[in-house]
């Protein structure tokens, strides 16, 4: 087996217990045949200097350094990371490396790649590499992505859609796409009957320039079927969405509900008969794969890697920001509901994106960078 050190810009913790959960699915999943052993810095300003908090969950090893903000920023950065890696180092001897997300720590695997010659890959799933010209980044950072592109053994989009605006933005690199992996065992399929009532269910961060939480409330408001429900689950700021809700008067049909687990997301899935994601960007989001796996038909926008994955036999694919054009759907998808395969559809979400099938897919990279 080999040893692998996962290095991450986002990553779940105390501070953001979901940020970057996808690089942890993904951890879990190269776990199965590596050891694999994570390390993440962020700042907790509720503490004095340096915290290192260390645990093992699922023989998935992972190191956490967190600390207090000072006057040089990028000085506590750089001093966490140093105890961190000295941390790790006592009782890991890793063979190469895998970064998460460029920006803004590709730092991490640059020090490693020319202090202690260990190569890297990088797996990206950052929306801003569709066009990183209209992002604000410094001249410094932005240097230090192209040199992250440079060194890289390989660069691992989601979607080839997220490749193709690397490629645009003049990022050359050795490329293979590696989408985002889903557990089937906890998003597992289950049939379902439409009783008295349809439930259509969104999950994300709530961020409505992106997610467009507004839109699926305002198509939702105009359908003519009273025996439908909408469940929101999300994090943050929950005020924008509620002042709509009160304001169309449809309290007793949507349910907005806080953060929830991993296992909550299942069962919530499970319970739903239908998932909207109605997003203005996406990359290849990790929720739909989700909902997929657990039978449910969606409703979903054309952008990002969606198109993609769409197959007709999984749900309808619509424009986004078209709020006609999504309360249609709901509709047909509520009438036409008996003619989609729940099994069908969980089929393709274990063939593409489960443990084992991503898994394989990073552990042939590794073997080829041992192996060069």
């Amino acid at each position: 087996m080999k040893n692998i050190l996962f290095l991450s810009s986002w990553y779940p913790s105390r501070v953001h217990t979901t940020l970057g959960n996808f690089v942890q699915y993904h951890a879990k999943a190269v776990a199965r045949n590596n050891n694999i052993h994570v390390l993440y810095i962020t700042p907790d300003d509720n503490i004095n200097g340096y915290e290192i908090v260390h645990n093992k969950i699922d023989d998935l090893d992972t190191t956490i350094v967190y600390f207090k903000r000072g006057l040089i920023k990028y000085l506590n950065y750089w001093i966490a990371f140093k105890k961190g890696l000295r941390f790790v180092s006592k009782e890991f001897n890793y063979d190469l490396v895998h970064m998460n997300i460029m920006h803004p720590a590709i730092w991490q695997a640059l020090y490693l790649k020319w202090k202690y010659k260990k190569p890297y890959i990088v797996s990206e799933n950052w929306h801003g590499f569709q066009n990183i010209k209209e992002e604000k980044i410094s001249f410094f950072k932005r240097h230090l992505i192209k040199l992250g592109f440079k060194h890289a053994f390989s660069i691992c989009p989601v979607s080839n859609q997220l490749k193709e605006g690397m490629i645009k933005n003049d990022l050359k690199a050795n490329f293979n796409i590696i989408p985002n992996v889903v557990n089937t065992d906890i998003f597992s399929h289950k049939k379902r009957t439409v009783e008295d009532c349809f439930k259509f269910l969104h999950v994300s961060t709530l961020d409505n320039d992106i997610k467009n939480i507004t839109g699926i409330i305002n198509a939702f408001s105009k359908l003519n079927n009273e025996n439908v429900i909408l469940k929101i689950i999300g994090e943050g700021d929950k005020t924008l969405i509620q002042d709509l809700i009160q304001k169309l008067n449809l309290n007793d049909r949507i349910i907005v509900e806080g953060e929830k687990r991993y296992d909550e997301i299942a069962e919530a899935m499970h319970d739903a008969h239908a998932f909207i994601l109605f997003s203005n960007i996406e990359n290849l989001p990790l929720v739909l794969v989700e909902a997929m796996a657990t039978g449910i038909p969606f409703i979903a926008t054309n952008v990002g890697g969606i198109p993609e994955i769409y197959k007709d036999y999984l749900g309808f694919m619509i424009n986004p920001r078209d709020e006609d054009e999504l309360t249609k759907m709901m509709d047909k998808i509520i009438i036409d509901y008996n003619q989609f395969n729940s099994k069908k559809i969980s089929d393709y979400a274990n063939n593409n994106f489960s443990y084992n099938k991503i898994g394989h897919s990073f552990d042939e990279l590794y073997n080829k960078m041992i192996n060069k």
